[in-house]
């Protein structure tokens, strides 16, 4: 019996699509094998955390009245996308934009990269090149580059660990690429 491979990862691919938090996934882990010691501490925080980063004290480039923790609170409460990224790299001086990243990469220490690393930054982008939603790659899988990431609200269920970027590419249409950043 031969097995055709192709179909099995597609099939595969299905599944996740279906439900991205298979088995699979939740057993697999990132390779810090080869990275900074930045970028290493990085992926162990984004491992260890179970929920979104709501404590926007730390934000270094909100006015003090922003400045708030929201962690226990309902309602609303700023996006936590980036907030949780950075605090990951920055956990006393972190920044919570996707704009101000973009804008200020090399005071932040990044720089683009087309060569990913576990521990580098995703920015997913929109229709008008706008800098939209952020992650934390931390590898390829069987199936794709997975990260971690939380989706902008502020319950532990915002938190995710290994999602395909592709598939969060297909679930949110709008935006039309993603880019890389690694630390220097």
């Amino acid at each position: 019996m031969k097995i055709n491979f192709k179909i099995v990862i597609i099939g595969l691919f299905i599944l996740v699509s279906c439900n991205p938090s298979t088995k699979y996934l939740s057993l697999w882990k990132p390779s810090t094998k080869g990275i900074s010691e930045k970028a290493k501490i990085a992926v162990e925080r984004s491992e260890n955390t179970t929920c979104p980063n709501n404590d926007f004290r730390y934000v270094i480039h909100f006015p003090k009245e922003w400045k708030i923790d929201y962690t226990g609170t309902k309602g609303k409460s700023p996006k936590t996308c980036m907030n949780t990224v950075s605090a990951f790299y920055s956990p006393k001086a972190n920044w919570a934009s996707c704009s101000y990243f973009i804008s200020h990469l090399k005071q932040l220490g990044f720089k683009e990269t087309q060569k990913p690393k576990p521990g580098d930054i995703v920015i997913f982008f929109k229709k008008n090149n706008a800098p939209g939603h952020a992650g934390l790659y931390v590898g390829n899988s069987l199936l794709g580059p997975l990260m971690n990431h939380a989706d902008g609200g502020n319950q532990p269920y915002n938190y995710e660990k290994h999602l395909l970027i592709e598939y969060y590419m297909l679930k949110h249409k709008y935006y039309i690429k993603y880019k890389y950043y690694t630390p220097i």
